[in-house]
């Protein structure tokens, strides 16, 4: 029992203890080795100048998911669960600041209004059936398909360059989770759509009328990721120039927190 009490009073200590302060280095010397690390290893996802692409757009003066600097450092130490946001296992702690401390500069920056009109592009939303593969919260629950990314917050997650890509040649950049996959069954049989789930006995497949796939590994010949395609289609010549901009002002106003 006594045991017990102390392991308790551990736990309850450990809850209550208060987040770190984090002090971000400021020296010019620091902020071009924050840098030269964030070209080498976030570049890639986040693109040069922080604006976004697989990953998340950082240059905006607050972060959804790092609102203090503690935050940041953390998130860059061990990544972010479920997401393709990885740990920087290579880094020493006084790079991991030196990072953090450069990622900060590129939230420094003057916010340019997106152009367009966010309720003609939510029509136009609605009217080419995005709904049918993409989610968006409302309120408390989720609305949509679920074949493509979930729209909630990209206004907060995609810059509005990052968004126009996506629109125009949607293949160009997919998250992960998202890659055409085609499994290819020894009867010669073929499903694609969207991989769930890969192990060593089995694979989990979403077509893209929304069934679920459950392959035994014993009765697949192969499984091909399929890079570069997208099922959703471009809509560089179904929407006319002003239409792209409104339809993109409004995925930029989707800032609805999960």
């Amino acid at each position: 029992m006594r045991l017990a009490a102390v392991f308790l009073t551990t736990v309850l200590a450990a809850q209550e203890k208060p987040p770190e302060k984090i002090t971000l280095p400021t020296a010019e010397a620091d902020l071009a080795r924050g840098k030269a690390l964030y070209l080498g290893s976030c570049t890639y996802c986040h693109g040069p100048t922080g604006d976004g692409g697989k990953g998340a757009n950082l240059a905006r003066p607050e972060l959804a998911r790092a609102k203090t600097d503690g935050d940041l450092v953390r998130i860059i130490e061990t990544g972010i669960p479920g997401t393709e946001m990885p740990g920087a296992w290579h880094m020493v702690r006084r790079e991991l600041l030196q990072t953090a401390a450069f990622v900060r500069t590129l939230g420094k920056v003057e916010v340019t209004p997106v152009p367009g009109d966010a309720a003609r592009g939510k029509a136009l939303y609605d009217k080419h059936g995005c709904a049918t593969c993409h989610t968006v919260k409302q309120g408390n629950a989720f609305a949509g398909g679920l074949m493509g990314p979930d729209l909630s917050a990209i206004g907060l997650r995609r810059s509005a360059a990052h968004l126009r890509e996506s629109l125009v040649n949607p293949g160009a950049s997919l998250p992960e989770d998202f890659v055409n996959t085609v499994v290819i069954l020894k009867s010669g049989k073929t499903v694609s759509g969207r991989r769930l789930g890969e192990d060593t006995f089995s694979v989990l497949l979403r077509d893209a009328a929304g069934n679920n796939h459950v392959f035994s590994r014993s009765g697949v010949r192969e499984v091909k990721r399929i890079r570069g395609e997208s099922p959703m289609p471009s809509y560089q010549d179904k929407l006319s120039a002003s239409e792209l901009d409104d339809l993109i002002c409004h995925l930029a106003s989707l800032k609805e927190a999960q």
